[in-house]
């Protein structure tokens, strides 16, 4: 019985590689660079909620670095892990460069009995927002510790750029989703699908 060459199982490798890559429906328009979806706070102690649960995190459903919306009035996306009544707060603030900062552009309370991985949905549109063309913003949706000290905050941020559709592609969720159209490609995709895309962005 005779062996493939080392040369020719690292081709097949190559090529199966690139296949299974291929087949990826998420591909991200920024390559590289510092990750904008951090936690932010601290998820030890919570002054409003004192009975926390022990490791409860949230969830922007975003992936790690900017991705693209085509609609100046998205629709955001978060969730869980863990079930929570309390107050939580969604911002949506432009990415600062250097030492310059601006009053954001959402800094919104609301009180919620967040149920365990059920997708919460925040609609720019009804909050009577839009964002700037071509402009990275940061969003974070936070669970309210401490009003008075929002560091307490405990939540994640996630980074969206509105930019024009690109030429010729179709709205559908899939062609979206493989021009980097992350936040619209996600709320057009069927359950099924949204798991899977979940999967590719590590959540």
């Amino acid at each position: 019985m005779k062996y493939a060459s080392w040369p020719v199982m690292v081709a097949l490798s190559f090529v199966f590689t690139s296949e299974v890559l291929a087949q990826e429906w998420y591909v991200a328009p920024i390559k590289g660079g510092p990750s904008i979806r951090v936690d932010v706070g601290h998820r030890s102690l919570c002054a409003n909620v004192p009975n926390l649960p022990r490791g409860f995190k949230i969830d922007v459903i975003a992936p790690e670095r900017v991705a693209y919306t085509v609609k100046a009035k998205p629709t955001l996306y978060w969730r869980v892990n863990k079930k929570v009544k309390g107050t939580f707060v969604l911002t949506v603030e432009e990415m600062s460069s250097g030492f310059s900062f601006s009053e954001p552009l959402v800094d919104k309370f609301f009180k919620l009995t967040a149920k365990p991985w059920r997708l919460q949905k925040i609609s720019l549109a009804k909050l009577r927002v839009r964002l700037k063309k071509n402009v990275d913003y940061k969003w974070t949706v936070a669970l309210v510790c401490n009003k008075k000290m929002r560091s307490s905050d405990i939540g994640q941020s996630g980074g969206i750029r509105y930019v024009s559709k690109p030429w010729r592609v179709k709205r559908n969720w899939r062609t979206l989703a493989k021009n980097g159209v992350w936040y619209d490609a996600f709320r057009r995709a069927s359950k099924n699908k949204r798991k899977r895309l979940l999967r590719e962005i590590g959540l």
